[in-house]
């Protein structure tokens, strides 16, 4: 059966034998697609389409092209947008995609919702830069990585808006609880450089640092100086001198950037209280000057910046926030609350940045469906929560691999293709619960969903710790100090993850192949890569019970496959792939011409 098939058997099955259309892949600007419906031979459909960047919409009769078969040939936008449209038949009936939620600020299991079609339209000549293709990130909150200078707790604010700082040990595992923002662990860049080799060990070849700009709190994401780095962290020295040491690994270096909100203690937004003649004054809305203004979420201590030149100029002007840390050897950008700024906004930041730096790989915080963020006039990339809920509902058993199959090919649908291969997929952020606590603490659902990302296109990212099994309710508690002083008690995980990881980079299709599905039931799913003349096969079953499986190869039987990651025994005889997959079990294969 052609892989596509696959995944349209299964999204029909998934539809109750319902599926009346598929949408096109994402498409390059100004080509003609063919669309296709399955409709009695009276019902004279037409298709009502709707640009979502202009206003009007459109209509399209289809011609009956065979037996209850209807097709039309549309020509697509000259500028990247997305193009959303439905059917409308003679009787009235109309025709939408019946589509699983995934949830935005939580992930949604089992939930359905009718909703237009939708093809993306991208730029060809957008792509994210060649680089990114490959990557395996590492993301560092830089408070409790690692402490290698030990006076850093004494620099710094020693106040958090109206809180007294408190300092922890790293032995005191837990954050505070309610968060105040104010517990310091002295986490710094010396201790970032001190344990590069162990990140190279792991296999990391980025790191995405969360801010690192002066600020009152933990987490920074409240800057004071967009010039300064935090003195806890250390200087400006210390950060070109952790960006040339990872560069000596092959590591790069990304950092955050919080181009929508500042601190109440910046020095732009106090220029703005003490004076409205203030060339800050109208970077900022307020209410009542100067004691009432708007914040992020209506968060008082985080002033939102308004969308004037002058704010334009300073984050993303020659000299700007944006283009002087670049200038210091960073590999790019990931932004923060990114649909709180326009997209027109982006779209000139992605403008100017490249100018400048045409090889920064730029990453948008967009938790939701973020498909217009992806058509190649503005990210790169976004930090994948579609996928993230999607395999860490799977390995944890709240989804089906037949569920799970349905929700990739949709997100693989909706984004164009460089930058399929470049979306910053993950299992967890600083923003999230831990992968091992959302788990229950079963280590081999975790080494299931790790397998999976790993083997899955895209740049694959590791919260730091996850690799030892940090644990934590929520964002704030999942900021613990990596246990440094337990490593030989997780050696387990620690040496699976790394495997893992290093094993991914020996394989050019792991890297940078496409994926086709060539088996899925309720439990076990199994993936194929391709690249040039390497492929690879992963196979999973997120069931409770092993797995007895037969895999249909096609024409890939011929030739010797060879174990790439696992010990499950197999054997390829009679072109189908045999084997017993373990409960929560996978394995790789390799298989070269």
């Amino acid at each position: 059966m052609p892989e596509r098939e696959i995944n349209r058997l299964i999204a029909r099955n998934l539809r109750q034998g319902k599926l009346p259309h598929v949408v096109p892949a994402a498409s390059p600007v100004s080509t003609p697609v063919r669309l296709e419906l399955e409709a009695p031979a009276d019902a004279f459909p037409e298709a009502v389409f709707k640009d979502i960047r202009r206003e009007n919409p459109w209509q399209v009769a289809l011609a009956l092209a065979g037996e209850n078969l209807w097709q039309t040939t549309v020509l697509l936008p000259q500028e990247p947008t997305l193009l959303s449209y439905h059917f409308i038949l003679a009787d009235g009936t109309t025709i939408r995609e019946r589509r699983q939620l995934e949830g935005v600020t939580e992930p949604w299991f089992g939930v359905w919702t009718d909703q237009d079609f939708r093809i993306a339209v991208y730029n060809p000549h957008g792509q994210p830069p060649k680089w990114v293709a490959g990557q395996v990130a590492y993301q560092i909150f830089p408070d409790r990585f690692a402490k290698g200078d030990p006076t850093s707790l004494t620099r710094g604010a020693q106040t958090t808006y109206q809180y007294p700082v408190l300092l922890k040990t790293w032995e005191d595992e837990v954050p505070e609880t309610p968060p105040k923002g104010r517990d310091f662990y002295g986490g710094d860049f010396r201790g970032v450089i001190e344990r590069l080799d162990y990140i190279k060990e792991l296999g990391i070849t980025t790191i995405y640092f969360t801010p690192v700009f002066e600020s009152p709190t933990n987490h920074r994401y409240d800057a004071m100086n967009y010039f300064k780095i935090d003195p806890r962290l250390g200087t400006e020295a210390d950060l070109r001198e952790l960006i040339e040491k990872a560069g000596a690994r092959g590591i790069r270096v990304l950092l955050d950037g919080v181009f929508n909100h500042c601190s109440q203690d910046s020095v732009y937004f106090k220029a703005a209280r003490a004076d409205k003649l203030s060339p800050y004054y109208r970077w900022f809305t307020f209410k009542e000057w100067p004691d009432s203004w708007e914040g992020w979420l209506e968060v008082t201590d985080m002033p939102e910046f308004v969308e004037c030149p002058e704010v334009e100029e300073f984050f993303f002007g020659k000299g700007g926030v944006a283009q002087h840390w670049l200038g210091y050897g960073t590999g790019g950008w990931r932004t923060d609350v990114t649909p709180w700024i326009t997209d027109e906004w982006w779209r000139r930041f992605r403008v100017a940045v490249r100018r400048s730096f045409p090889e920064a790989y730029l990453i948008a915080e967009d938790w939701g469906d973020a498909t217009h963020r992806l058509l190649g006039d503005s990210f790169d990339a976004t930090m994948n929560y579609r996928f993230a809920y999607s395999v860490g509902g799977w390995a944890g058993g709240k989804l089906s691999s037949l569920e799970l199959d349905d929700r990739l090919e949709t997100l693989r649908r909706d984004t164009p293709p460089d930058q399929f291969m470049a979306q910053l997929n993950l299992l967890g952020s600083h923003d999230t619960i831990r992968l091992m606590t959302k788990l229950e603490g079963q280590a081999d659902q975790v080494k299931l969903a790790v397998s999976f990302m790993l083997a899955y296109p895209g740049v694959p990212m590791i919260y730091y710790g996850d690799e030892v099994g940090i644990e934590g309710k929520f964002a704030e508690d999942s900021r613990r100090p990596f246990p440094w002083d337990k490593l030989d008690q997780k050696q387990d995980l620690l040496g699976y993850y790394r495997t893992a990881i290093n094993t991914r980079h020996t394989s050019p299709a792991l890297k940078y192949g496409d994926v086709s599905t060539v088996y899925a039931d309720a439990t076990a799913y199994a993936i194929l890569r391709r690249f040039e003349d390497d492929r690879a096969l992963a196979v999973f079953n997120n069931g409770d019970t092993p797995a007895e499986l037969a895999i249909p190869l096609d024409g890939e039987a011929a030739g010797e496959w060879l174990p790439l990651l696992g010990d499950t025994p197999f054997v390829v005889e009679d072109g189908l792939l045999k084997l017993t997959l373990p409960a929560k079990g996978s394995v790789w294969l390799r298989k070269t011409a």
